[in-house]
């Protein structure tokens, strides 16, 4: 073949199989086999590979990178991600649609909702690049070209899977805007979710060893993407969903509403699942989820809820986020899914507090995607409450999705020979006499030198959310205490060569990597140090909000000056000064310090608490510093925000074009402020 005739021939492959990776990719339609498409795809190779100039990046046959080495590198979002706010009720979402008009006011009676399946996969923000200014100066539109993708992480960086994600054929790697008389950012952030079909699951796990085997499509989507290698997530089906644009790049197109995003994202070509519906009333979204909860399971791929969204964008800015989550979108997530399982066991968990927990060993059941062994029965009331008894058939649920808890006994089924439980009165590691204050339901081990006990606190400081040392299992962790390198969490921190090598598999490569990922640790943020030493009543909510309040190491902290944090009760406040003051908790902390452990303080994090107890109601639009600024720094001084006037409003901050709260304020007579009034009030 000549040359000139090669050009249009790859040209026109390039189409066709763009235009059947679509159709089979996005719209489900299967217009030729699978073997005509590979066909295609070898034709294409066979010419690239004669005529090597006409290969460009965004072809077909490029869609897979070479292997990389190391650890998937870690990159900054353009914009922060979040997750969504769980509801598992009309009732939950009826309370949401309150929250949301009681923060907008009279003037929002109602508002248009889009709903969208909640697809069970691995959350992905992909970057496009706009080309730059000289290489674009012939054309008069603007194209844009796959950058990079990342996973959400942290929510403020994740890990960068670039190279697999690229495999996704469903994915365009560059789109292009027609000319616009208003400036294009630089970059578009398009957010979406990595799934893989239940039959590629199937297909999958078919060529798969059993100890291999992935247990459902999303755990075999996310390790997919992460693979170093892009020819292994190649080989898999990887598929995904976009559904959203950036706010600045969704301004600049001018989309005001979600359904615009979604229809243009569809316009794009970028992958846009067809199922979703604009609706405006909460019986309508009941009805498009008790229609999809009945053919969840005939759907291609896994879903496990609805969410919906307020629709027009500009109600979004408004509505706002809280810590972690948007105030305008809910997941309605689908009932935990139940199933029978004998119980053939109950066996005590001593957790890092030192609590006891009892669980149940059950006959291996298959729940929402996963085989469950175990199930937590909380308490002892809990037991007592059910009347589970060893043999018993019992139904077993996963709450949210997450955490297995027996629900239920089915007597009618209980065997002659169940037995009843009797809970031990001794801790099942150390032997100390359990206790039980009355005002708890659980019991304890006092033993602050319980090995079990202190385990978990050392499996607590490692984990993901705390100081997210790699490589550091469990395994380790026992093999450590066996071996009497550690007593307890700090000692992480003195670990050295000498000390390793001496474990079982800790080869040269191993040592290095652990010790590596040690030292990395040492600099965490104080949020999550606060987390790491696994206080009492201290989750990672919480552990954000003091780490904004208070300054660290700590220094004659008060109930007093607790007290005034929104969000932090006298029950955190109590347990929090009671871990400081405990003499061995001090020589911890010293410990860390001798370590080199530095938690870092967030930066502005220490405003006067010159609002502590005091309530603001905002309305009107504040010039200079914008709703969500104002909110923030009220926050951040102590005091809180209501969305309307009561007489326990202490200020009203009245900006331009103020709406019925100003007339609210004047009848009950509360002081009403002008933006620069509330401005001199900081400090």
């Amino acid at each position: 073949m000549k040359y000139v005739e090669a050009v249009k021939r790859v040209r026109k492959l390039r189409e066709e199989i763009w235009r059947l990776n679509r159709a089979y990719f996005i719209e489900n339609r299967t217009d030729v086999s699978e073997d005509a498409r590979d066909s295609l795809k070898q034709e294409l190779r066979a010419l690239e590979s004669a005529f090597t100039d006409l290969i460009t990046p965004d072809s077909p046959t490029q869609r897979v990178g070479a292997p990389l080495d190391g650890r998937l590198p870690k990159v900054r979002h353009l914009t922060p991600k979040e997750s969504l706010s769980d509801a598992f009720s009309q009732e939950e979402l009826e309370e949401w649609i309150n929250q949301m008009l009681r923060v907008l006011g009279e003037e929002h009676l109602s508002f248009d909702f889009v709903c969208e399946l909640k697809i069970d996969g691995l959350n992905i923000s992909l970057v496009y690049e706009r080309e730059k200014q000289e290489v674009r100066s012939k054309r008069q539109e603007t194209v844009y070209k796959y950058l990079r993708a990342v996973t959400r992480g942290n929510g403020i960086e994740g890990e960068d899977v670039t190279h697999t994600v690229k495999t996704i054929e469903s994915i365009p790697l560059s789109f292009q805007l027609p000319a616009s008389r208003f400036p294009l950012p630089a970059f578009f952030e398009i957010g979406g979710e990595v799934y893989m079909p239940k039959s590629s699951l199937e297909k999958l796990n078919s060529a798969l060893p059993d100890d291999e085997k992935f247990a459902n499509p999303r755990n075999a989507a996310a390790g997919s993407v992460r693979q170093l290698d892009p020819k292994v997530a190649a080989k898999r089906d990887l598929r995904l969903f976009c559904y959203a644009v950036d706010f600045e790049g969704a301004e600049k197109l001018g989309l005001k509403s979600q359904s615009d995003v979604l229809t243009w994202l569809n316009d794009n070509e970028l992958p846009v699942n067809a199922e979703w519906k604009i609706c405006k009333t909460i019986e309508q979204v009941q009805k498009i989820y008790d229609s999809l909860h009945k053919r969840r399971n005939d759907l291609l791929y896994d879903i496990d809820g609805v969410v919906i969204k307020v629709n027009d964008r500009r109600l979004q800015r408004n509505l706002g986020s809280t810590t972690k989550a948007p105030r305008w979108a809910r997941a309605w997530k689908f009932p935990a899914e139940e199933k029978t399982a004998s119980v053939l066991d109950i066996q005590l968990q001593v957790g890092r507090t030192g609590a006891i927990t009892p669980v149940a060993h059950l006959t291996p059941t298959h729940i929402a995607g996963t085989i469950v062994t175990r199930a937590t029965l909380h308490n002892a009331d809990e037991i007592d409450r059910l009347d589970v008894r060893i043999g018993d058939t019992v139904i077993v649920r996963k709450a949210g999705d997450i955490i297995p808890e027996v629900k239920e006994v089915l007597k009618n089924l209980r065997p002659a020979s169940a037995h009843v439980f009797r809970y031990p009165k001794h801790c099942p590691s150390c032997g100390s006499i359990l206790v039980r204050p009355e005002w708890e339901v659980v019991h304890r081990c006092p033993n602050k030198r319980c090995a079990a006990a202190s385990k978990e606190r050392i499996e607590h400081l490692v984990s993901r959310y705390a100081f997210n040392i790699e490589g550091c299992g469990k395994e380790t962790i026992e093999a450590l205490l066996d071996q009497g390198l550690i007593s307890d969490p700090a000692d992480i921190f003195f670990l050295g060569v000498e000390d390793l090598v001496q474990l079982p598999l800790f080869k040269e490569k191993k040592t290095k990597n652990l010790l590596a990922s040690i030292e990395r640790s040492k600099r965490i943020p104080l949020d999550r140090f606060l987390f790491a030493l696994g206080i009492r009543h201290i989750g990672r909510e919480t552990a954000e909000i003091l780490a904004k309040r208070i300054e660290w190491p700590p220094q004659n902290l008060t109930m007093e000056e607790l007290a005034r944090i929104d969000g932090i009760g006298p029950v955190v406040a109590e347990s929090l000064l009671s871990w400081i003051n405990a003499e061995e908790n001090r020589a911890l902390l010293h410990k860390f310090e001798n370590a080199g452990v530095i938690a870092l303080q967030p930066e502005g994090n220490h405003a006067s608490q010159v609002f502590a107890g005091k309530i603001f109601v905002l309305t009107g639009i504040l010039a200079t510093l914008g709703r969500e600024e104002a909110k923030k720094m009220i926050k951040e001084r102590g005091g809180k925000v209501a969305g309307s006037v009561s007489k326990k409003t202490d200020y009203v901050v009245q900006g331009e074009n103020p709406g019925s709260k100003l007339d609210d304020a004047k009848k009950l007579e509360v002081k009403v402020i002008s933006e620069v009034e509330f401005k001199r009030m900081l400090k």
